[in-house]
């Protein structure tokens, strides 16, 4: 069996054997509210404060200072960890294919002066606007992909489905993934309901149940089949 890495989530990593597979490429897609951020982050804040193992976590969709100002809210503060070395969040938007390439670049010097173990790209999709070939796009992807073997990360890269959508990012992204997770958030009789599934895992025996979950101030909690 491969090594494991907590994702942060005690209730979540017996789901999936103990944790990700290390340095294995997971995909966590799912619709808006669904807590794909807080999940993410739980993985690199409780990394640096629980194992010592410095993350990186990457910003397309929202600005940096909206994700540590959220993530606050959730008892995690990044500001201390970034000061300390520990975590570096980096803002980065894209509008071109240079732009694309400078990214990459800047991601990968930030895992290499942290020399981080840890690595999440929110989101794919951000990376993607702007880009209208699926050519580009699979461009793109290889390049990423190629930066995530480079830097050895155990990386969590999400993608974000709209409403009533069964479509995955792009529809490329699942084949480059060892993992795929899907966060659903939907209405039902009028109250919200949240699930989670492991569709794919490498290497690992899974749980093949649909999950409810709850988001609380501790973040992703609750996790019941």
């Amino acid at each position: 069996m491969s090594e494991r890495v907590s994702t942060g989530n005690v209730e979540f990593d017996r789901l999936i054997g103990g944790g990700f597979p290390r340095n294995s490429v997971i995909l966590l897609a799912g619709s808006p509210g669904a807590g794909k951020t807080v999940l993410s982050a739980g993985f690199v804040y409780r990394g640096a404060v629980d194992y010592g193992e410095p993350g990186v976590y990457v910003c397309f969709a929202e600005s940096r200072d909206k994700f540590i100002r959220d993530m606050k809210n959730f008892g995690m503060d990044f500001e201390p960890l970034i000061r300390k070395g520990k975590v570096a969040v980096l803002d980065l938007s894209l509008g071109t294919e240079v732009d694309v390439q400078s990214a990459l670049s800047q991601i990968l010097e930030a895992v290499t002066s942290l020399g981080a173990k840890r690595l999440v790209i929110d989101s794919i999709t951000g990376v993607f606007a702007g880009v209208k070939s699926e050519l580009e796009k699979r461009h793109i992807l290889r390049l990423l992909y190629r930066l995530v073997q480079k830097t050895g990360c155990t990386t969590v890269v999400i993608a974000d489905m709209p409403w009533g959508s069964g479509k995955i990012g792009s529809g490329i992204e699942e084949f480059i993934a060892d993992g795929i997770i899907l966060m659903e958030s939907q209405f039902n009789n009028g109250t919200l309901k949240r699930h989670i599934k492991v569709l794919k895992m490498r290497g690992t025996e899974h749980t093949l149940k649909a999950h409810k979950y709850s988001i609380s101030r501790e973040g992703i909690a609750d996790i019941t089949p």
